[in-house]
């Protein structure tokens, strides 16, 4: 918040005054700490800015409806980039500098007690203890100085809490980018593990269709040697057959001769 940041001059803003991060946080933390001014009756607000402008010793620099507007600005532009993330948008708009501080002043998480600021020490404690200067340069007053001593603490508190979140998300993304490796080397093994299967079962389908066509063949070879033996077993059969036949015409001719000689 050291730096100082040069904004275009403007209606509303005198001479050659710059715009610094130290007024845009004195801006924020006063706001918030001032909550109760802005009633939402008709100039309360223009009216809480000029109160503004006279504790910060910005008059002559700047005006009450610059400060104003440029409180609705950073309002506006936060909400722009709350919805945009809402809507899927693009998740590096929320590394916007004050998009932590004005998501937790917005939704009323920085707060103030009366214990805390009738003892900075204890927001000291918590905290840490910032150096507290005024936009001006000068020392604040007592209980200004306790109140935006504890609100600047808690600014920096806040900033811890988004690198916080900010190094959780990085965890969680190199998290998911590790579940992703593994899921992906899980799905790899499985397709492998599918394929060695696949690859397993056509081995053993074609195992079996040379075992069946062994088999076939050999079917088929007893089958040709039953019907060659049986056709052998026939001709000898009928070669037999033939002979016993051929001897018994011989006999009875061998009879007729005989019963013929016999009768001469």
């Amino acid at each position: 918040m050291e730096s100082e940041v040069e904004v275009t001059l403007e209606v509303g803003t005198i001479g050659n005054f710059k715009w610094t991060d130290a007024n845009t946080a004195d801006l924020i933390v006063w706001r918030v700490s001032n909550s109760s001014l802005f009633t939402g009756k008709r100039n309360t607000a223009l009216r809480a800015f000029e109160q503004f402008v006279k504790e910060k010793d910005l008059e002559g620099k700047v005006t009450p409806a610059w400060v104003k507007k440029k409180w609705e600005n950073l309002r506006q532009k936060y909400k722009d980039i709350k919805s945009l993330s809402l809507l899927g948008g693009d998740p590096n708009s929320s590394q916007w500098k004050w998009y932590a501080i004005m998501d937790q002043a917005l939704s009323g998480e920085i707060t103030i007690t009366p214990s805390i600021l009738s003892s900075p020490s204890s927001a000291s404690t918590h905290f840490g203890s910032p150096v507290l200067v005024s936009s001006s340069g000068q020392e604040a007053p007592p209980i200004k100085r306790r109140k935006e001593q504890y609100l600047l603490a808690a600014l920096q508190e806040l900033e811890r809490r988004q690198e916080e979140r900010e190094r959780r998300e990085a965890e969680r993304e190199d998290e998911r980018e590790r579940r992703a490796v593994e899921r992906e080397e899980e799905r790899d093994r499985r397709a492998l593990k599918r394929e060695e299967e696949r690859e397993k079962q056509s081995l053993e389908r074609e195992r079996r269709r040379e075992q069946e066509m062994l088999a076939r063949q050999e079917r088929w070879e007893r089958e040709l040697l039953a019907r060659e033996e049986r056709r052998e077993r026939e001709y000898r059969e009928r070669e037999e057959r033939r002979d016993r036949e051929a001897a018994s015409r011989e006999d009875r001719l061998f009879k007729l001769l005989e019963t013929f000689v016999a009768k001469k």
